[in-house]
């Protein structure tokens, strides 16, 4: 792919990584969904992850970061992913925002929208997906930070 159509803004320290984290920044513009899924898909295979937990991953990284786009005041949006405690992977998208709604305070309460309804599903699919979601919002900045527990495999 050619690096124009990435929509990667090109701060030298947006990426930051050790190996067990990893930030990057991105434009906010519809195209920068597209792009985070390719970040974490990248960053889960470097350690290893499934097909289905890449998969889901993606998922929640699409759908937190296409909302950050819809909501957000147009500035860039972050996005880490975090491999520091063994037990869980984190991801976390974080940005301006120029509305936060009540129901951002409790993920514990998102559910996804009617069939019907034209939005409202990308919440609860993340909760459905994640076994651990925090948020944060503080003077027009939210971050939601994911983590999903993962399987320990036993030695043979």
């Amino acid at each position: 792919m050619d690096r124009r159509e990435y929509p990667v803004y090109q701060d030298p320290n947006s990426h930051a990584g050790n190996g067990d984290r990893e930030a990057q920044s991105f434009l906010s513009m519809p195209a920068s969904a597209r792009a985070a899924r390719g970040f974490i898909s990248r960053s889960l295979r470097k350690h290893g992850a499934t097909r289905s937990v890449i998969d889901d991953f993606e998922l929640v990284v699409g759908e937190l970061t296409a909302n950050a786009i819809e909501h957000g005041d147009g500035a860039n949006l972050y996005v880490t992913v975090d491999f520091t405690d063994a037990r869980w992977w984190e991801v976390e998208i974080s940005g301006s925002s120029s509305e936060v709604g009540e129901q951002m305070d409790d993920p514990g309460q998102w559910q996804i929208a009617d069939p019907e309804a034209e939005s409202g599903r990308g919440l609860g699919i993340t909760r459905a997906l994640m076994d651990d979601i925090v948020t944060n919002a503080e003077a027009h900045w939210l971050s939601i930070r994911c983590r999903r527990r993962i399987a320990m495999v036993a030695s043979p």
